[in-house]
């Protein structure tokens, strides 16, 4: 039987306090293993605005600009990933941090597929709260959908 390796781990960051707590754990795994942490931010994709008639606008409609709003909320997310990391994540781990649109759960589980990670660490509930229970949180659907190992970090409603 070999020795439990991890030498990566994924930390899905959707800015909530309570994700913070899965990070803690992250940072103290990482130290133990060695390991360095992804840091994943999943923004949600900007909907194309679709008129009264029925047919999707073009890009541009009354002066709002879809591509170039999608953009700005990307440059935010980069910029609040960096600060966490460099605030939170000792500077001999190695971090990364990624930011990707799409719904998170499926994104989640494609990024930890598609990147070789070893372990996903995870707070049980993010910015949706305990609501997010009663419609399916990202953490069950990611356990329901990974093939990576993931550690579910439960959030008490003191917690937040």
């Amino acid at each position: 039987m070999g020795m439990l390796q991890i030498s990566s781990i994924l930390w899905p960051s959707d800015g909530s306090t309570s994700s913070f707590k899965a990070l803690g754990i992250a940072v103290e795994i990482a130290e133990m293993f060695s390991a360095g942490i992804y840091v994943l931010r999943v923004v949600r994709q900007v909907p194309p605005i679709v008129a009264g008639t029925g047919f999707v606008a073009p890009m541009n409609i009354h002066g709002f600009d879809v591509p170039l709003y999608q953009q700005e909320l990307m440059n935010a997310a980069e910029d609040d990933l960096s600060q966490i990391v460099s605030e939170n994540i000792p500077p001999e781990i190695k971090a990364i941090h990624k930011v990707e649109i799409g719904f998170p759960a499926d994104v989640i589980s494609c990024f930890a597929k598609e990147n070789d990670i070893d372990l996903i660490v995870m707070a049980s509930h993010g910015r949706s709260g305990l609501s997010g229970v009663l419609n399916g949180s990202v953490a069950e659907r990611v356990i329901r959908h990974s093939a990576t190992p993931t550690w579910i970090i439960p959030v008490l409603p003191d917690d937040r």
